[in-house]
């Protein structure tokens, strides 16, 4: 009976010391994360005119992915940070806001956001040599909750300001947060909640 209760003792210290899942985790390859990256790179590309009274596709993207599911587990993104790579040496993270994606763009009555940058977290660094090796999309669970990094690769039209690389370069990358949807009491609609990953 003795050896019995150290059998399950062991049984319960392995399951508390093992890596949690979180419910309806997703792996690099997902494909709703994937198509959600995609979009966000393509609004990214095609944000110009940032002046005061424009929502730019970028900040357009943000706040959709931040009020519907982008996947059928009601996956949402809390932030979005901008991960520098190919004006930075060595690569940086720019504050996440809809700010951080914003420029005065010649418009006096729009105030210049101030730099904020940070180095990157080892998790970031080992997402990002992912990425130059070839892969598109990266998801890990960190202490800040799910998180997910994907490219932004140099494109014909990239190539025009950044010459000196070629077609398929990471220039940058998109650095997600993930959320879950939820209903906070009075609410008149849902929104979006850090998942967050605890020993509990």
């Amino acid at each position: 009976m003795a050896s019995m209760r150290g059998v399950w003792l062991m049984v319960v210290v392995a399951g508390a010391c093992a890596p949690l899942a979180i419910a309806g985790a997703v792996h690099d390859d997902d494909p709703a994360l994937r198509r959600m990256h995609g979009e966000f790179v393509d609004a990214f590309v095609d944000s110009r005119g940032f002046g005061r009274m424009r929502v730019t596709p970028m900040m357009a993207r943000m706040r959709h992915a931040a009020f519907n599911a982008v996947d059928e587990h009601g996956r949402c993104v809390v932030d979005v940070e901008l991960v520098g790579v190919a004006r930075h040496d060595p690569p940086v993270v720019h504050a996440a806001s809809f700010m951080g994606f914003q420029h005065p763009d010649g418009d006096p009555g729009l105030r210049a956001s101030p730099a904020s940058t940070r180095g990157l977290q080892p998790w970031e660094r080992e997402a990002l040599a992912a990425l130059h090796a070839g892969k598109e999309l990266v998801v890990r669970n960190t202490p800040r909750g799910e998180r997910a990094m994907g490219a932004i690769r140099a494109r014909p039209a990239c190539l025009s300001c950044h010459e000196d690389h070629r077609e398929g370069d990471v220039l940058g990358a998109l650095g997600y947060g993930l959320g879950r949807l939820a209903m906070p009491a009075q609410a008149a609609s849902p929104s979006c909640q850090p998942e967050r990953v605890t020993s509990s």
